[in-house]
Formats: C-alpha cells, structure tokens, sequence
C-alpha cells in the first residue's frame, strides 16, 4: 500500500513538473512573439515618419511647381501682349495713309485693354464695358481676347446689366471649350442669369462644374450657390 501511494505521488509530482516546463516553454513562446511585435511597431513607426517626410516634400515640390506655373503664365501673358501690339503695329504701318488714319487701331492693343480694366478696377463700370468691347472688336484674335470677354462680362454684372454678362461669359464657353478658364466662366454664367428667372439652367452649369472639375474651386462655390437655389 505505501508503495502504491508513493508510486502515486512520484506520478503526481512528474505531471505537474512537466506542467510547469510546458508553462515556461508557453511563456518564453509569447515573450519572443511580444519582442517580434514590438519590432514590428517600431519599425511601422519609423515607415510612417519616413512617409510623413516624403509626403512633406512632395508638398513643398507641388507648392514650388504651382509658383512656377504662374511665372509662366505671367510671362506667357506678357509674350501674347508684346504680340498684340507688334501685330497692332503692322498692321498700322502697312495701312493706307488715307481713310481710316484716325480708328483704334491707331492705340496699342495693351494701351487699350490697360484703360480698360483700369476703369473697371476704379468702378467706371459703363466706360470699362465700352473699352473691352471696343478691344474685342478691334483685335478679335489676340492672346487677351478671352481674358476681355471675362472682364466684359465682370464689368456688365457689377453694373446690374446681367443679360450681357451672360452673353459675354457664354461667348467664352462657346469660343473657347478647351480653356482653362471654362469653370470661371461657368459659374459666372450661372450666377448671371440666375436674376433673369434661369434657376434651372443655372443649376444645370453650376452641377456641371462639380462634375467635371470636383477638384477646383468654382466647384466649392458651385455647391455653396445650389444650396442658396434650393
């Protein structure tokens, strides 16, 4: 009998050692899969810094891009009207002596369109309306055509005359669709004829903005306009 229960014992004993051994083989296991873990944070952490870095840069590359983009743009601008007034001046030069010596074409197409928004910037919102129609009569094809029919149709609207200003910012839309100015020129379309009870047209122009530059700014104003139809 007391070899029996010593038998039992030295049984008992030996299960609950290899529970013990199996208990510390579990947790050196869970210890080495928390080291690896902890690594594994680490080392997110340190992908997300770098990613943080890099998205830093791409911003400061883009900001430096869009100020160079608009140097160009300036210098393009400057180019097209140095080109205006190069045309003006040949064609002045190679018209006949009799007739008409005394027309506009006689003033520099950038004197003219100068005057013009010069006006508009001092409120003369008639005078400026006449100046840029009179340039756009007067040099249908240069550079700054399009930026006059802008400002024409700007000048009409500040002076509460809204049915040129649509007619102004529509000749935009038609004669220039691939312009980079057709967002602008929509959403002034629309505000423009919104007076002239055109709520559904104008609903129809200012969703086509945010369908089809939801990225730009006019398609912001876009939504903040539909919400004051509504």
């Amino acid at each position: 009998m007391k070899n029996i229960t010593k038998l039992l014992f030295m049984a008992g004993s030996g299960f609950l050692l290899s529970g013990c051994v199996a208990s510390e083989r579990d947790m050196s296991t869970l210890k080495l899969q928390l080291q690896e873990l902890n690594a594994t944070i680490v080392q997110m952490q340190a992908n997300q810094a770098e990613l943080a870095g890099k998205m830093d840069e791409l911003n400061h590359n883009l900001s430096v891009s869009n100020e160079n983009l608009s140097q160009v743009d300036n210098q393009f601008s400057q180019l097209s009207t140095k080109l205006d007034d190069l045309s003006a001046s040949i064609r002045t030069s190679t018209a006949p002596a009799e007739g008409t010596a005394a027309t506009a074409s006689t003033v520099l197409p950038s004197d003219l369109f100068a005057d013009a928004k010069g006006l508009l910037d001092k409120g003369a919102f008639e005078a400026a309306a006449n100046g840029f129609k009179l340039y756009i009569s007067n040099y249908p094809d240069s550079e700054n055509v399009e930026q006059a029919y802008m400002l024409l149709g700007d000048a009409y609207t500040a002076a509460g005359q809204y049915k040129p200003a649509a007619i102004a910012y529509a000749t935009i839309l038609q004669k220039f669709p691939k312009s980079k100015s057709i967002p602008a020129a929509r959403l002034k379309y629309a505000r423009s004829i919104v007076p002239l009870k055109k709520t559904e047209e104008a609903k129809k122009y200012l969703n086509s903005i945010i369908k089809d530059f939801p990225s730009s700014e006019e398609a912001k104003l876009a939504k903040t306009e539909l919400t004051k139809l509504k």
